[in-house]
């Protein structure tokens, strides 16, 4: 936890200070999206129980693949579970079955295994938005950043997994090992849900869009030498990798084989995504769509919850939280704690809006860094990374959308809202099993004292995050980087 924490700190304080000055928020117009009107599409939706389950269901879909498979994430990991997906995929396009990824391109480098795999027939393999920067790692990355920050800073956040056309996997996931349990360094805390019905045609229609868009290149043209084309270069990379990853590949390959039929729940979803000309605009599309939605329902609403790994306001602001507050609502938000969290500057940030919310009445659950979950194969730390609101147990959001403003104006993001209070409950169920185990209680009180609290124990300083990590974030905070995060 400490390496990766460290890490993502070195990356982001070397980015930050290559800038200078993070970019303004956009200025956008009074009427923005005004005329933007919601559908609804009728959907099937189950949440997958469990961190192996999700992706034992990936592995499921693909085996089960007969025409073709559309996939995009932010990151693929070159770990297990990464070139295993990887692999399973390869072998569906040996057998007939035409396979296109889409992956951002801000942790790939010079990957020649990822480009490997597209050498394969009937795999393609694009890049969203690359650097120039391919081996000069992250200094190189960081120049590239400071002489093309306006391009680079957009990214591809959206995570979305569709085979055939019948199921399709949204949430808060990407491929690796650390996102489904399977880590023995640090874990994520996600959720995925699985989709099936006449909603994914909307979803496929985006993602061609996303496949045909100008910042989307083919992997050839961004990782070009030769050894790159072959697809040796993957094999030996997961043969490589097998031998230590034996019982890990062995547990899942048990997985697939017990895996039940979803138990599928007749829902209506309401799709939003972020239009490709945010990449010039940095208009947040999917923001200003969703709060339009569920504006109705924001207005009578009598209770909130909001999950995000990352909590930070767009111009200091919580204008839907506040709104819900008027409205008389009870609002809970569940987040990373201080030591929990894996961006090295959020903490920084966060601390003082922490202590904002609390004075307007929010309930605020943090999650402990060191919170257990049965269904994760290794016992090791984990990081809070899921991303859903809920509202009266009756709307709910699933996608890739963090509460920051990256998200809002520079990530393209999308998901759907879900109307059923069946499938609220299901969502419910999945983020508060073990409440008292894996959450903090923080509560303020009248002279601005802020306490961390479960049912055997209480601190009056955030547990598990000492002087030394508080000592960054005072430097932190005078970056002016908040608006890049």
């Amino acid at each position: 936890m400490m390496i990766k924490f460290l890490r993502s700190t070195i990356v982001l304080v070397l980015a930050l200070v290559t800038l200078g000055c993070a970019q303004p928020y956009p200025e956008v117009p009074n009427d923005f999206e005004n005329n933007w009107v919601s559908k609804s599409y009728t959907a099937q939706a189950f949440v997958l129980p469990t961190a192996d389950d999700a992706f034992a269901q990936r592995i499921k879909l693909v085996r089960n693949a007969t025409d073709y498979i559309e996939i995009t994430y932010f990151s693929w990991d070159k770990d297990v579970l990464g070139l295993m997906l990887l692999n399973e995929l390869k072998t569906a396009a040996e057998n007939g079955v035409k396979v296109r990824i889409v992956i951002d391109d801000l942790l790939v480098f010079n990957e020649k295994w990822l480009a490997g795999v597209a050498s394969q027939e009937n795999i393609e393999i694009r890049i969203f938005n690359p650097f120039n920067s391919r081996s000069a790692g992250w200094l190189g990355r960081a120049v590239d950043f400071s002489v093309h920050q306006k391009q680079l800073d957009n990214r591809l956040h959206q995570k979305y997994f569709n085979v055939d056309g019948q199921q399709m996997i949204l949430g808060g996931r990407n491929i690796g090992d650390s996102y489904f349990g399977y880590s023995n360094k640090a874990n994520f805390f996600d959720m995925d849900v699985i989709f099936s019905g006449e909603v994914i045609n909307v979803f496929e229609n985006k993602y061609e869009e996303l496949w045909q868009h100008q910042l989307t290149i083919p992997i050839h043209d961004v990782i070009s030498d030769s050894s790159a084309k072959k697809i040796k270069s993957f094999e030996k990379q997961y043969q490589k990798i097998k031998p230590a990853g034996e019982e890990r590949i062995r547990h899942i390959e048990e997985k697939v084989a017990s895996l039940s039929t979803p138990k599928y729940l007749n829902v209506s979803a309401i799709p939003v995504f972020d239009e490709l000309d945010k990449t010039e605009s940095h208009f947040p599309y999917l923001r200003i769509r969703g709060e339009q939605f569920i504006s109705d329902y924001v207005s009578n609403a009598k209770t909130a919850i909001i999950s995000t790994p990352y909590l930070l306001p767009t111009d200091g602001e919580f204008s839907v939280i506040d709104q819900l507050l008027a409205a008389g609502a009870d609002v809970t938000i569940i987040t990373n704690s201080s030591a929990s969290n894996d961006s090295g500057f959020v903490p920084a940030y966060y601390e003082e809006h922490r202590k904002t919310l609390l004075a307007k009445g929010v309930k605020i659950l943090e999650y402990k860094d060191n919170a257990k979950h049965d269904d994760h194969y290794y016992d090791v730390n984990t990081n809070y990374h899921n991303k859903t609101i809920i509202i009266d147990d009756k709307i709910t959001f699933v996608g890739s959308s963090n509460f920051d403003p990256r998200s809002d104006f520079l990530n393209m993001e999308l998901g759907t809202f879900v109307k059923s209070e069946a499938f609220a409950q299901q969502v419910k169920k999945y983020l508060f099993k073990h409440q008292s185990e894996i959450y903090w209680r923080v509560s303020m009180d009248d002279e601005g004292g802020i306490t961390w609290s479960d049912s055997h124990t209480s601190h009056s300083d955030e547990p598990n995050y000492s002087h030394w990590h508080h000592l960054p974030n005072r430097i932190f905070k005078h970056m002016n980087g908040e608006s890049e995060l």
